[in-house]
This record gives C-alpha cells, sequence and structure tokens, in this order.
C-alpha cells in the first residue's frame, strides 16, 4: 500500500486540485464496476447520450463528451460490434454518421446504471447526503453556465 504523503495547504484549498483529485477517486470506483462488467466509462458515457434521447451523429457525441474523433470512431466500434450502438448514415449527409442505441445497449445501460450509481455513492461514502446533494448542486450551476441550453425551462441546478 501507498504511503500518503501530506498535501500542503494551497494545494488542500485549490478548487482544481480538490476537482481533480475528486475526478480520479469517482473515476477510479466508477472504472472498476464497469470493467467487471465488460465496459469501460466512455463506452457507459456513450451509452448514456444514447440512451437519453434521440440519435446523434458521431462527432455531436465526440463534442458532448470531450472525445476527439478517432477515440469516438474507436468507441462507437467497440459498442458496434457488441451490437449495443450502430451506425447510419446521415440521408441529408452522407459524410455524417448518426448513432443510436440498440435494444441490446438500452438493456446494458439499464443494467449498468445502478452499478455506477453504487460506486459513485462508494467513492463518495464519507460525504452525506445533503453535502453530496449540494456538490450535484453546484456542478449542475457551474456546466450550465457554460451551457445554458443543458438546463431548458430554468432548471439550472435543481435536483
Amino acid at each position: 500500500m501507498q504511503e500518503s504523503l501530506p498535501l500542503p495547504a494551497d494545494l488542500l484549498s485549490s478548487p482544481s486540485f480538490q476537482l481533480e483529485r475528486l475526478r480520479r477517486r469517482t473515476r477510479e470506483f466508477v472504472e472498476t464496476a464497469l470493467v467487471e462488467q465488460g465496459f469501460n466509462l466512455r463506452e457507459y458515457w456513450v451509452l448514456t447520450c444514447l440512451a437519453d434521447g434521440d440519435a446523434a451523429s458521431q462527432a455531436t457525441l465526440g463534442e458532448i463528451l470531450g472525445v476527439d474523433r478517432s477515440d469516438m470512431v474507436r468507441l462507437v466500434d467497440s459498442l458496434e460490434d457488441r451490437q449495443l450502438a450502430k451506425r447510419v448514415k446521415d440521408p441529408n449527409d452522407r459524410r455524417r454518421q448518426i448513432i443510436s442505441i440498440t435494444k441490446k445497449g438500452t438493456k446494458a445501460y439499464t443494467n449498468l446504471r445502478p452499478l455506477v450509481t453504487v460506486a459513485e455513492d462508494k467513492a463518495l461514502d464519507e460525504s452525506t447526503s445533503k453535502q453530496l446533494k449540494h456538490l450535484r448542486k453546484l456542478a449542475k450551476q457551474i456546466i450550465a453556465a457554460d451551457n445554458p441550453e443543458t438546463f431548458p425551462d430554468g432548471q439550472k441546478g435543481k435536483e
């Protein structure tokens, strides 16, 4: 086991450092849960986007998730190879690939979602439910500031 080193006070009070440590901790827990099911976090994110609504172009998915084009191609290839998603050429633009979720993909997402929630809860197990509610609200407000269209009808930051 790795020895815990003392952290400088300036780092502990730095939001960027705090968020990075939180990101790393939650990602580790979630990735572990997903790997046990044969998935990775980015594949889960793609399934989440597709399960949430209409089909999307590869470029749009990549933009939403912050995944570059070549990685996005590999992610969709992996999901398509397992019949979890399918590609169709956009009838209005032959260069554009439309990605949609399959029934098998919807079932996989439905099974993975509670596992991810449990993993996130474990990663944050030192927090009280009130603190987690506040964290989620704050995160939504920050995201909504950059993406006002994400929370229509004034829902920004609401649980």
